[in-house]
Parts: structure tokens; sequence; C-alpha cells
């Protein structure tokens, strides 16, 4: 009877399992084990995690220096007179280490200079405009979102977490400079606060935080613009460049070029690749590389961009150069433009780093010019200053000569335009001080629509016709930079002479009847 019993029970046993089964396999449904860990390794230990450092045991102390009233009251700011002298903000003894920095004021990134000096030397380390130090160049307020930086409040409020070792002091300074903003002011009112740690001992392998500040205006033709360059043992860690544009149109072809113990270690494939965005610019910021301002595409307009190396730093033993290259889209040729860079490069140093040039002045706060630098072929006569005598065309009456600006590539900046519409000629007026014969140099511009040029001077053929036809590399390069056509033992006579440039052919690949010439060189025969 037990034995009945035992079965039947085991018998209702399997049955509930069997349907449970049955009905989980028929949902889909398979039971899963319960988890659990493998034994750990007999060497285990804590992987690096930045939040698990916050359970650990800190052993610093921390603390905080501000503009705080120390008389009580709400008025928490200091007052830094515009005559521009150096203002002590905070004297901490070490060792220790700035880990925060906030501030605000009413005015713009170029208003004032952060200095902050290590260990009792008496040339900064830090050495910046303050708005460059924030992240953000040109002077514009703007907001940023970073790893090491963040600003809100329409680019006012500033923060940056920068770790900044030091083992004996400390020194953070600002002074003015001769900004618009400053001018109508006696002071400029300042909030901050600088919180800093302070350690038992001495760091050992203490590496110092730097920063330095340079300008380039204008770029200067055939050569890059130099961003930063260091002496010393360190690793890079950022750059934040600035940018004023005087060509119009995307300027940025430009390759960043970084040496390091004087090899070329880095070469780049464009402006806004080593800013790691790609096409051109637009604003965005994001943890190590963003583009907080950008004005536009046209002369005057500004640019602030920004490159952190935190995952990435640069190591150097002997020296480190951080260039680029000025390279306008309409020109073919690198380093042909002039618009202004700014860069602030920051970098960790062994050794502090020597004295460099103070800054005595911020050239980006100057009245702004945008034609510094304008270039010229000696000794020229400009094309666009000559007085026109009569044309023809059959374009019609409308399609007299017109001076047209093509920067960076022109003499001067423009050239005189002109289209046969198939036959067609212009005549010019060209000033001699003395008669005789002399070589002559015509700056004729290339294009893909231009055709041949025969040159008459005071009623003589002169030359073979001049095919000034150029399949250029793009649509967007609508002509290419100059060409010199020399013509020897030109006669001339003193007064004005009667150039006459007679467009009736053209090459069988051309596609049209235009010329441009940009400039003319005159140099007498011995």
């Amino acid at each position: 009877m037990k034995n009945k019993k035992l079965w039947l029970f085991l018998s209702v046993i399997v049955i509930i399992i069997f349907s449970f089964f049955a009905g989980s396999a028929q949902k889909g449904y398979f039971p899963l084990p319960v988890p659990g860990p493998v034994a750990p390794p007999s060497a285990s230990g804590s992987v690096f995690n930045p939040f698990e450092t916050l359970s650990k045991t800190q052993v610093y102390s921390a603390s905080r220096v501000s503009s705080y009233n120390r008389e009580g009251g709400p008025r928490d700011n200091f007052f830094i007179p515009t005559t521009g002298e150096e203002i002590t903000l905070a004297e901490i003894e070490g060792p220790g280490a700035i880990t925060h920095i906030w501030t605000t004021f009413r005015g713009t990134g170029r208003d004032l200079i952060i200095k902050i000096y290590w260990d009792g030397n008496d040339h900064p380390s830090v050495e910046a405009p303050i708005g460059d130090f924030f992240g953000v160049a040109m002077g514009i307020d703007a907001d940023l979102n970073s790893y090491p930086i963040q600003i809100s409040s329409n680019g006012r409020s500033r923060n940056c977490w920068w770790h900044m070792p030091f083992n004996r002091s400390a020194r953070v300074t600002v002074s003015t400079t001769r900004s618009e903003e400053n001018l109508n002011k006696k002071s400029v009112s300042l909030y901050f606060y600088i919180d800093y740690r302070v350690y038992g001992k001495p760091i050992k392998d203490i590496n110092y935080f730097h920063a330095r500040f340079t300008e380039t205006d204008p770029a200067q033709r055939g050569e890059p613009i130099k961003l930063l360059e260091i002496e010393g043992e360190g690793h890079f860690v950022g750059m934040v460049m600035g940018h004023r544009a005087r060509t119009s149109g995307w300027f940025g072809e430009g390759d960043d070029i970084i040496t390091v113990d004087g090899k070329v270690s880095f070469a780049g494939t464009g402006t806004e690749d080593y800013f790691c965005d790609a096409w051109g610019f637009r604003v965005f910021t994001d943890l190590y590389h963003g583009v907080p301002a950008l004005e536009g595409r046209e002369v005057g307009d500004r640019l602030s961009a920004y490159r952190f190396h935190i995952m990435d730093p640069i190591p150097f033993w002997k020296s480190f150069k951080f260039e680029i290259e000025h390279y306008p889209w309409i020109s073919p040729w690198p380093n042909t433009g002039r618009d202004y860079f700014s860069g602030l490069g920051f970098w960790y140093q062994k050794e502090i780093h020597a004295p460099w040039p103070g800054l005595s002045e911020i050239i980006s706060n100057k009245e702004w010019n945008p034609v510094k630098g304008r270039w010229y072929v000696e000794e020229a006569l400009e094309a666009e200053d000559l007085g026109i005598v009569e044309f023809a065309s059959e374009a019609g009456k409308n399609a007299r000569p017109s001076v047209q600006m093509v920067m960076p590539n022109l003499s001067g900046d423009h050239m005189l335009a002109f289209d046969s519409g198939g036959e067609g000629e212009f005549s010019l007026n060209v000033p001699v001080e003395n008669s005789g014969r002399y070589n002559l140099k015509l700056y004729y511009v290339r294009a893909p629509d231009y055709g041949k040029v025969q040159l008459w001077i005071n009623g003589i053929t002169v030359g073979e016709p001049s095919d000034i036809y150029l399949r250029t590399d793009d649509l967007t390069r609508p002509i290419w930079p100059p060409k010199e056509f020399v013509f020897s033992g030109v006669l001339l006579k003193e007064g004005l002479n009667i150039f006459r440039f007679v467009i009736d052919s053209k090459n069988p690949e051309s596609e049209g009847y235009r010329a441009g010439i940009d400039c003319l060189v005159l140099k007498k025969e011995k």
C-alpha cells in the first residue's frame, strides 16, 4: 500500500514538471540557472574607475581661496584696475595642487590676462587671456562643455579642472589689457574662487602645468603658423585656436604639423580634421574637441576651436612644436592666406619652462584691419589702377572691363576682368618715365573659360597670342593664380602708352573668351 501511494505521488510530480516544461516550451521560455561569479584570481584587485577613487581614503586636505567679502556682506568681488598692473588673486603654500578655478566678470575673454607662477619662480608658467585659458578664443563669450573646461551662463561662468601640482608654492594673478571694453572703465569687477589640495609630503614625480598664448597677424606667405613651441621634457595635452578671416570662404585646408624632438611626428589632413570635425566647422562642444564659436565664412568673421589630448597626450623629451598651414580653399597653394591666428597650448613639463616674452599687448584687441598684409608684386603697375581708354565686346555694351577682388594670390588682391564674347578688345593707358626698350612682364590670370590674348603696344603687335586657358582642379576654384608672360625689347615712349588687349581666339578646350590681368612690370634695358 505504501509503495502504491509513493508511486502515485511520484507520478503526480512528474506530470507537474512535464506540464511546466511543456508550457514553458510552448511560450518560448526556458528556466535559467542561478547566476554566480567564477572563482577570482588569487592576486585579484580593483580596476581603475573614477568613481571608485571616491570610496578611497583621501590623503590630502582641501581648501579654497576666493574673492569673498572679508567684512561680510554680498559684494564678493575684487576690483582689478584697468591701468594694467598685476593683481595677486591667490598665494598658496605647498606641496599641493590647484584642482578647480571658477570665475566670472562683466567683460570679454581678452579683457584680462591670467598668470600662474610655480614654486617661487619669477616668470609665469601660465600666461594667457582669460577667455582662451577657459577654452574660447577671440574674446568671444560662448558656452563650452568639455572634460577639463566647462563654461555656462552665455559664456560668463568659466570653470577649469586642470590638475596643477606644485611643491613649494603657487601664485595666481590677473591684469587688464588695453581692450576697447576696458578703455571706458576704471576697474573690472571680478568674482573668483580657486580650490586646491595640500599634501603631507612633496610630490616626487612632478610635472608642472603650463599654458602659453601666441598670436600671428597676418599669416606670412610661404610659412605655416607656429601655434606653440616648447623646450624641455614633458607631454602636450591641448590646443585652443582662434582665427579671423581676411579671405572669404573656407579657410581651413591647412594641415597640422607636430614636430617632436626635431622630427615631424604628426602630419594631418586638414584644419578641421585635427579638431576632430569634418567637411568644415559648425558650432558644437564635446568632451575632447569642439567649436564653441563660429561667426561665418566672410572677411572679418571669427572662430574658436579646441582639442584636448586627455586620452592621448603627446610626450616629448627635448622639444615640441605645433604648426598649422594657412590654406584658403580658393587657393591651389598652401600657406597663401594672411588671416589672424592665435594659439593657446597646454602641456605638462618636468622642469619649469624657461622665460618667454610676456604679453605686453593683445593684437586682436586693436582695431581690425581687413587688408593687413596685402601683398604686391614688386615694382608692379596694378592693372585695376590703369585708365581704360576704350573697349569693344560681342558680349554687349555692359561688358566693360571691371575690377574684381579675388584673394589671396593676386597682387593687391584685385584684377581687371573682361569678356570679349568671342571677339573683343580693350585698351589701357600705361605711364612710362623714360623712352627706350623695356622687358615687360604681364601677369595674366588663368581659368577654364579664358581665351588667347594678343598684345598691341602703340599700334604694334608684341609677341604671339598668350593662351591663358587652364583647366582648374575644382569648380569652387574658378581661377588660378597669375602666370608670368615675358616680352623682351618692347619699345616704349615717355608718357602714356596704349596697351591694347585683343581676345578673338581661344584654346579648343576653353569654355569662353574671358581674360584677367593682375599686373605688369616694366624694366628698362641697359
